[in-house]
């Protein structure tokens, strides 16, 4: 508990000697050694019943927490919605239409010229030298 090592210990009880003296030194040690023990015990005591108190709800955090481990190796296999449900209804009433395909083929046209550099930011028409 106090992590002493055996030169530590021999230091006071050397040192207890000289300040106590031979007489009341056997008395002193007796009663530091019950109220070490007492203390012990009250320390275990403690720590029992801590243990008791917060055993069943840790007991269930930990379930809880094994469900969800045991959740994530599971494949959904229902689709999600759309992030936009306003673009895929807009996209649907394009598709009725036939102009869906124009659409989306000016949209890859732009994101090609956009990752090449070859569009022209100033709107001038004339290709950057």
């Amino acid at each position: 508990m106090f992590n002493l090592a055996g030169s530590e210990i021999i230091f006071l009880l050397l040192a207890g000697l000289v300040v106590l003296g031979p007489e009341r030194l056997p008395g002193v040690m007796r009663n530091v050694g019950r109220v070490y023990g007492q203390l012990r015990q009250m320390t275990q005591g403690l720590e029992k019943e801590i243990k008791d108190t917060f055993s069943e709800p840790v007991s269930d955090l930990r379930r809880t927490a094994d469900e969800i481990r045991a959740g994530f190796g599971q494949v959904d296999t229902e689709p999600s919605p759309p992030m936009r449900p306003e673009r895929s209804a807009s996209l649907e009433e394009l598709a009725e239409q036939g102009l869906v395909d124009s659409l989306q083929n000016s949209e890859v046209a732009d994101s090609d010229s956009d990752s090449t550099g070859t569009s022209d930011p100033t709107g001038t028409g004339s290709a950057p030298t």
